[in-house]
């Protein structure tokens, strides 16, 4: 959508940006839900339904955060990355609506990563002092600035391509699997002097596909960025601050 002002400044909002919006409104709809519930629940009694998988999901992400990063981490990266983790399953499994996937969008992808991008170098920074940050750079020589650089600009690039290339890749697969589909279609149909009636192969041979492309994928790279997340950032603290 192109929208104009005065006739002479115009600028473009992807086709996408609706979707994240709705994704937004809809997950701070279903977390605000969930707070009610639990706030209505007794903590003396024994949890059922609802609290159940919130807690399983809680001590999931807390578990990890504590193996990595250290007990000092949990409370402070734990909402965090369980916020992450939802968003991100909900910007791939929003595909299966028929909608078209955040985390298909490089720039969606970005945005996430630059995020934990912004995390480690703090965390560094924060733990290891600027002094040492900034001749981090030049080690072992000045001669290595610039390879250390783009050392320190792997994480951002490597997260926001690998979440997006999945994404875009599953994308492309499951279009060529549909038209494949489409072409064995028209090829039955012409037997009988018939054309075009409708795919039915392409449906058949793309659901178990999209059980992997869309759930299962969905939740490895989830599980995948959430744990670089937490490994990056945990390579700088110290061992000693990390109990």
């Amino acid at each position: 959508m192109t929208i104009t002002i005065n006739n002479s400044f115009s600028f473009v909002i992807q086709g996408i940006v609706p979707v994240i919006i709705g994704i937004t409104i809809v997950l701070l709809g279903v977390l605000k839900w969930i707070n009610t519930k639990l706030e209505a629940y007794d903590p003396l009694s024994k949890p059922t339904g609802l609290v159940v998988v919130c807690i399983m999901a809680v001590e999931f992400i807390d578990g990890m955060i504590k193996d990595i990063m250290g007990q000092r981490s949990v409370e402070k990266l734990g909402p965090y990355l369980g916020s992450l983790a939802l968003y991100i399953l909900a910007g791939q499994y929003v595909a299966l609506l028929g909608f078209e996937a955040p985390c298909g969008n490089w720039s969606v992808t970005l945005v996430l990563a630059l995020i934990t991008y912004i995390m480690i170098q703090r965390s560094d920074i924060k733990n290891n002092g600027i002094k040492a940050y900034a001749h981090s750079f030049i080690e072992p020589i000045f001669l290595f600035l610039l390879p250390n650089i783009f050392g320190n600009l792997a994480p951002l690039l490597s997260m926001s391509l690998r979440l997006f290339g999945n994404n875009i890749s599953g994308s492309i697969i499951m279009e060529l699997v549909y038209q494949l589909g489409n072409t064995i279609s028209n090829v039955f149909w012409s037997l009988f002097g018939l054309k075009d009636i409708f795919n039915f192969v392409g449906p058949i041979i793309a659901t178990p596909l999209h059980l992997y492309f869309d759930l299962f994928s969905g939740a490895i790279q989830m599980y995948i960025f959430i744990m670089l997340t937490m490994v990056f950032v945990g390579n700088t603290i110290p061992d000693e601050n990390k109990n």
